[in-house]
């Protein structure tokens, strides 16, 4: 949705194309008018404050996408801390939908995150609104149409390079080759002099760890220092909590049932699942197959809702998992990703099962198409069940 924004001169010119991957081995670069991007952040935070109504001056508003992971968590406490501590701000965390898998409840419950339901926000009631770990163009995203979008921080490809420089948002950092957003935050957080509490660098750890495997995916220098020192500075017994939650029963009866229809095609594997009760199921199972040996990569899929849901993953031999799912989804749906993690979703008319069964012959078409296996009759071929 397109944020009610009227730019000024001075917000015009503020704003930046998409950041590409920053090397801090290198030094931080300078991409906004000379500016670090703590710094430049800084002006137009203090510029929002002093065009706002007096009672709204000091108020921020920080959001993410729809049913948030711990990068999106992370990158939110980081953000918190930042503008709180550095910037001597109001904010409050705001997020949508349900968060269902089990450890990002952990965390949620065990960093005493402080979440306020999107719902309820009013967001003109801020001086302006900053999104992490997702674009405005993204289909899982909602921007507020009656705030002023601030700020972007994002590691994922966008949906067209230039989406987010349409909007004139005065701060934009964006970079493709990051391997999490909480690394980012945590770069502003150390430039900017603010000490990290135990629940920040919880958050900030647990963001970098999940998106990027404990380092060994998609990861660069920057990466390896947030993880390092934020572990450091993190309860150790909250983390161990976090990382291994009691699993509810339905993750079982989830497994059970994803392992009966998954099936390979050579170094594909396709777990098209149907409906779903828990929509975390289906990068949960994205992540359980490729450990799969011979599988190069996954497509796992379920229906929640009236939304079909996708979750890509790539072995570092297969390539990069973004232009895949393009091709899978062939300009159906949302989707986004970065290295080898990409996710979609497909608005469906409705959930019945006729049309489910559609959208899934449809996708295993795309996807046995890439790796070049031929259709029989039109019908795309049943591959070889994982029990077999």
């Amino acid at each position: 949705m397109e944020p009610s924004t009227r730019p000024s001169p001075d917000r015009t010119r503020a704003a930046r194309p998409v950041l590409q991957a920053v090397e801090p081995a290198e030094g931080p670069k300078e991409p906004f008018d000379g500016l670090l991007p703590y710094e430049h952040l800084r002006k137009v935070i203090e510029q929002a404050s002093a065009e706002a109504a007096p009672e709204l001056a000091q108020r921020f508003l920080v959001i993410t996408h729809r049913g948030p992971d711990p990068d999106a968590l992370g990158a939110c406490e980081g953000l918190r801390r930042l503008l709180t501590e550095g910037h001597g701000k109001e904010v409050v965390v705001a997020t949508l939908g349900e968060i269902h898998r089990a450890e990002n409840l952990a965390m949620v419950q065990h960093l005493e995150l402080d979440l306020t339901p999107y719902e309820s926000v009013d967001a003109s009631q801020f001086a302006g609104v900053l999104l992490v770990d997702s674009q405005p163009e993204f289909g899982h995203t909602t921007v507020p149409e009656n705030g002023r979008l601030l700020a972007v921080f994002d590691h994922h490809v966008p949906p067209k390079s230039e989406a987010v420089a349409e909007r004139c948002i005065p701060h934009v950092d964006v970079r493709l080759g990051q391997g999490a957003t909480a690394s980012i935050l945590y770069e502003y957080l150390r430039d900017a002099g603010v000490t990290l509490d135990e629940k920040t660098a919880g958050a900030l750890f647990c963001g970098i760890r999940y998106d990027t495997a404990d380092l060994s995916r998609n990861s660069g220098p920057l990466d390896e220092e947030a993880y390092h020192t934020t572990f450091q500075q993190a309860d150790r017994v909250v983390i161990a909590k976090i990382n291994n939650p009691p699993l509810p029963r339905h993750y079982y009866v989830g497994l059970s049932h994803a392992l009966s229809q998954a099936r390979q095609h050579g170094p594909l594997i396709l777990a098209l699942l149907g409906k779903v009760e828990n929509p975390e199921t289906v990068a949960e199972m994205a992540d359980f197959f490729l450990r799969m040996k011979g599988c190069s990569w996954v497509l796992a899929g379920g229906c929640f809702g009236e939304d079909y849901i996708l979750s890509l993953r790539t072995d570092y031999s297969f390539g990069k998992a973004h232009p895949l799912m393009r091709r899978v989804l062939d300009g159906k749906g949302s989707f986004g990703g970065h290295g080898h993690i990409a996710g979609g979703r497909i608005s469906l008319k409705d959930a019945k099962e006729s049309t489910i069964r559609s959208v899934e012959r449809e996708l295993r078409a795309a996807a046995l198409e890439v790796i070049g296996a031929e259709a029989e009759d039109g019908i795309p071929p049943e591959g070889r069940l994982l029990t077999e």
